[in-house]
């Protein structure tokens, strides 16, 4: 009896371990997160501790997952958006200290926070009462982070008012202030506006320590800080991007050369060969100049791959550079790989990622879009399985 070919969709579930149908697909390479985890660990001084910001999914790379990783190399702290993702963490096995970093509003949250020992964030007076009569009700200390804003203009206490609220924190004695920490809006651009941040920073950081005798953590330095300024790596230092390879500014690789941990993969489900001057997807905006072979592969702007790519991005099949021809669409997008030869449905599609001697970066897509590589992650749909490797 004559054996069945195996199918595509056979193939690619065995090689993944894992059961999805639609040949759309994240990759993430665990070891190149634990290579820039070193990297970033070598950078800094001995002494220094790391907190992980893994905050929004790991910026779209995959949240749960990449804190396990995180928690195995031995992180310290993780960072993360939101109580909700604090909550499945912890519901996920990771016992690792985790701050929210976003506001905890309304301030009832707080009991929530404690019931999963996540630290929660406090940038005002009314939190700090909060906090205190939430641990007279439960009778213990709970902790939580100060956050200063010198700069940023997003949450946090205004300077001034800081010093008032750390007087207040050291004569409340059912609440720790374990660590206080601040953000810097353009460490990746201007070099002199972030030492003047540092430096409202680090007054008050002197004036706890010093006149009020608290004792944390001090942490400020985000990617583009903990490269450009080690004057900001403080006690503790927050990478995010840089922890998943991803540059946060131009030339970034001239401090630590990192390694990509994300690759978004699909494959060829549908070959035309079309003649010259025919017409590809909405609005008749991409026409073959040439008799053409023109690739459909069944991921779209549903699946966070940008409609503004359209006639301008670029995808690797077969070791080579194919254009996206016409409009993305909702779930599927046209590329013209009549340069590749003996192309075949099946083949594997790189949007993001090397094959090859090529490579697409989440920095090439960005400057198309006029945007960041933070968006271009974040922005890949959750219903898109991410596969750790």
């Amino acid at each position: 009896m004559k054996k069945r070919p195996t199918s595509l969709v056979a193939v690619a579930i065995d090689r993944r371990s894992s059961v999805f149908f639609r040949q759309t697909w994240i990759e993430i390479d665990k070891s190149d997160f634990h290579f820039n985890f070193k990297k970033i660990k070598e950078y800094v001084a001995k002494d220094t501790k790391i907190m992980a910001v893994i905050k929004s999914d790991a910026y779209g790379h995959g949240g749960i997952a990449l804190a396990k990783e995180a928690q195995k190399a031995g992180v310290p702290w993780i960072a993360v958006s939101s109580l909700e993702e604090g909550i499945q963490f912890r519901e996920a096995g990771i016992k690792t200290n985790i701050l929210i970093l976003g506001n905890i509003f309304p301030f009832e949250n707080f009991q929530v926070a404690a019931a999963h020992s996540l630290t929660p964030t406090v940038s005002t007076t009314a939190g700090l009462l909060a906090l205190e009569d939430l641990a007279i009700k439960l009778d213990k200390k709970i902790s939580f982070h100060l956050q200063i804003d010198t700069g940023m203009g997003r949450i946090g206490a205004q300077p001034e008012a800081s010093y008032a609220m750390l007087q207040k924190i050291a004569q409340i004695p059912e609440i720790n202030m374990s660590g206080v920490y601040t953000h810097y809006a353009v460490a990746d651009t201007d070099p002199v506006f972030t030492q003047a941040q540092l430096g409202v920073f680090a007054k008050i950081v002197k004036f706890a320590r010093t006149n009020l005798g608290l004792k944390f953590i001090a942490h400020s330095a985000n990617s583009a800080a903990l490269f450009k300024n080690k004057r900001t790596h403080l006690d503790m230092v927050r990478p995010g991007l840089s922890l998943y390879g991803l540059n946060p500014f131009k030339h970034a690789e001239r401090f630590l050369k990192l390694k990509p941990v994300l690759s978004w993969k699909t494959k060829v489900t549908f070959l035309k060969k079309v003649p010259a001057g025919f017409c590809i997807s909405y609005g008749r905006t991409f026409v073959t100049n040439r008799a053409s072979v023109i690739a459909t592969i069944p991921v779209g702007y549903a699946d966070g791959y940008n409609r503004l790519l359209s006639n301008k991005g670029d995808v690797l099949v077969g070791g080579k550079r194919c254009p996206i021809a016409g409009r993305i669409t909702m779930d599927m997008t046209m590329i013209d790989v009549t340069g590749v030869k003996g192309v075949a449905v099946g083949d594997e599609v790189v949007l993001i990622g090397v094959q090859g001697k090529e490579q697409i970066k989440a920095d090439e897509l960005a400057k198309i879009q006029d945007t960041i590589s933070y968006e271009i992650t974040c922005a890949i749909s959750p219903h898109v399985p991410r596969i750790v490797i």
